[in-house]
């Protein structure tokens, strides 16, 4: 046994030993909401943002504040002077935030994760990338899933050329759910990830294949930082071309972009737990007459 296969063998020894103890403490765990927090921290790139050397100029820092909301957020505690009521009139905590649409606080960590996949995918060399492209109009002699989205002003999150093959559009679509959500504890994790993905296809896949001729991929990714398969597909493969271009190991490319697409969603969710949801009166400002 060389050198290689001796720390392969401890490496997979001491994962078991590991695994092994996690599943003593777990099955000494009573709440299915702190159960489900572990499992969303064990998943990859999920706890990136813990390890992580702080780079401001990327976004890896977080203030004190912060770091206590995520600690909680991580381990599914209750997030110190919260609001009791949200502006939406709901009774008010982390689950809520995470999830309420008022305040746009659910679009904003949608957009932040779109925009970042842009910037990936130009980073990594491909062409034509582009955010939010208007797609083909369908045409009447073609059948629908009847959730399809069939607007005539449907847009895709992330358009770019030779993802997968030379000259092929790939077409990519960001959804970000919170698995902690209490209607989704009885449900398994990579069931709520196949489900979201499901989803994307039956209102996205037909309609790409038949009328733009690209590929498909469902972006899913839970507010604990896991990601879908597809995700995960997308985001190896936009790490080998990069790997390529910049002779870094490709799982050192890996980990940061998993780390880089973590922080862009720990910062979304952060601010949706303080942020103000409600709007600032502007009339009087922008209808007022101007005297020059």
């Amino acid at each position: 046994m060389n050198a290689r296969e001796a720390r392969a063998k401890i490496q997979k020894e001491n994962d078991e030993l590991h695994r092994g103890t996690l599943k003593k403490l777990q099955s000494r765990i009573t709440s299915p909401k702190l159960l489900r927090s572990l499992e969303l921290a064990g998943e990859a790139g999920a706890s990136g943002w813990v390890t992580a050397t702080p780079y401001p100029h990327l976004g890896f820092e977080l203030n004190r504040l912060e770091f206590i909301d995520a600690i909680s957020l991580r381990y599914g505690l209750e997030v110190m002077d919260l609001s009791r009521t949200c502006v939406c009139g709901k009774p008010n905590n982390a689950d809520h935030a995470l999830s309420c649409s008022t305040g746009g606080y659910t679009i904003l960590r949608h957009d932040n994760i779109r925009d970042l996949m842009g910037e990936i995918c130009t980073y990594a060399g491909l062409k034509g990338v582009e955010t939010e492209k208007t797609l083909q109009p369908c045409p009447d002699e073609i059948s629908f899933h009847p959730s399809a989205n069939t607007a005539h002003d449907a847009r895709m999150d992330v358009v770019t050329l030779g993802l997968w093959r030379p000259m092929q559009q790939a077409h990519m679509d960001v959804r970000v759910f919170h698995a902690n959500a209490p209607s989704h504890l009885s449900t398994p994790i990579e069931q709520l990830y196949r489900r979201n993905e499901s989803a994307k296809k039956q209102a996205y896949g037909r309609r790409i294949k038949e009328v733009e001729g690209g590929t498909f991929s469902p972006l899913v990714m839970s507010t604990g930082g896991g990601m879908g398969s597809e995700f995960k597909k997308v985001l190896q493969a936009l790490a080998e071309k990069i790997s390529t271009r910049t002779m870094e190991p490709r799982c050192e490319v890996l980990a940061h972009l998993r780390t880089r697409l973590r922080f862009s969603l720990l910062h979304s969710c952060l601010v949706a737990l303080r942020g103000n949801r409600r709007r600032i009166a502007t009339t009087s400002l922008f209808n007022a007459e101007l005297v020059v």
